[in-house]
């Protein structure tokens, strides 16, 4: 888990860890993070709002859903990626959490 950001300026890439799966890649988000926030990323992205994956990689995405984990939210990211490329999008977010 990478180091506490303050409430007001940490990113998804500060709150989250990445895993891959069979399916694709899970994104485990900290309990601390409001689901509503959690799921208007998911619907960014679901809708073509996000501007943090690649073309290249928004091309492999075949489906995203958020679920709830042991210690907070997981955003399932099914197709082939790879946990390196969804750790290189979400560092390019901006959007605070």
């Amino acid at each position: 888990m990478h180091e506490r950001q303050s409430c007001c300026n940490r990113t998804i890439k500060d709150v989250s860890t990445v895993q891959k799966t069979a399916e694709g890649v899970a994104v485990h988000v900290d309990q601390s993070v409001d689901a509503k926030k959690v799921f208007a990323i998911v619907e960014n992205c679901q809708t073509g709002l996000c501007d943090c994956m690649s073309t290249q990689t928004k091309t492999k995405v075949t489906g995203m859903s958020v679920h709830q984990g042991e210690n907070g939210k997981e955003i399932h990211i099914a197709g082939d990626l790879s946990s390196e490329e969804i750790v290189e999008a979400m560092a390019r977010s901006t959007k605070t959490l």
